[in-house]
Parts: structure tokens; C-alpha cells; sequence
């Protein structure tokens, strides 16, 4: 029987990552890049309970920090853009690095490959 620690980081860490759009890779080299992306990325933000958060925030980050037509020059606006600013760079580092770990040891040329990160329902 699992401990409430297992069962809760099992819990918090609900996503699974696939990888998708990579035709020519057998089904081990699949899972193993899909496991180089997912631990890369959870180090990079600090642990699996981390991910689907982080990448909720990033894409309203990315979201609210869409140019609009009602944008005026204030300083709490400011402000807030610093902090969304922050999070799309601090994603952007650790998917870019993630998928660098992911794919080099690959070996080949994977333009159109990428990785899906998808929510498991509990």
C-alpha cells in the first residue's frame, strides 16, 4: 500500500508527456525521450507538482501579455508584465532545455517532432 507521500506526489505530478509528430522512432526511443523531457523539465521547475501549474501560468501569462487596445502606460501594469514577463521566460527556458535533453541523444533531425503535456483526470 502506497504512503499518503507517494500517493500525494502521484497526485500532484497527474500528466502524463508525449511525444508527438516523430515518425522513424520505435516505440523505446519514444519513451525514452518522453522520460528525458519529463525529468529534465521537472528539475528545471523544481519537481513534478510543479509542472501543470507552471504551465497553466504560462499560457495566461502568454494570454494577458497579448498587446491590447486598451493598454495605457501604468506603473502596476508594468509591474504585473515583469511578473508575466518572468514566468513565459522561466517556461520557455525549461520546455527549450527539456526537449534539447530529450532529443540530442536521439541523433537525428526531429524538426517536427514535439511534446504534449496532458492532464490526467483523477
Amino acid at each position: 500500500m502506497p504512503s499518503n507521500s507517494t500517493a500525494n506526489a502521484a497526485t500532484k505530478a497527474a500528466y502524463i508527456v508525449q511525444l508527438v509528430e516523430s515518425s522513424g522512432l520505435s516505440a523505446d526511443q519514444r519513451a525514452a525521450a518522453e522520460l528525458r523531457f519529463r525529468m529534465a523539465l521537472e528539475f528545471a521547475l523544481g519537481g513534478p507538482e510543479y509542472v501543470l501549474p507552471s504551465l497553466q501560468a504560462y499560457m495566461l501569462a502568454q494570454a494577458l501579455n497579448e498587446p491590447s487596445e486598451d493598454d495605457e502606460a501604468d506603473e502596476d501594469i508594468d509591474d504585473a508584465d515583469g511578473g508575466m514577463q518572468q514566468m513565459i521566460t522561466l517556461w520557455e527556458k525549461a520546455e527549450s532545455d527539456a526537449i534539447r535533453a530529450a532529443l540530442k541523444p536521439l541523433g537525428k533531425q526531429m524538426d517536427e517532432a514535439r511534446f504534449e503535456i496532458v492532464p490526467v483526470k483523477t
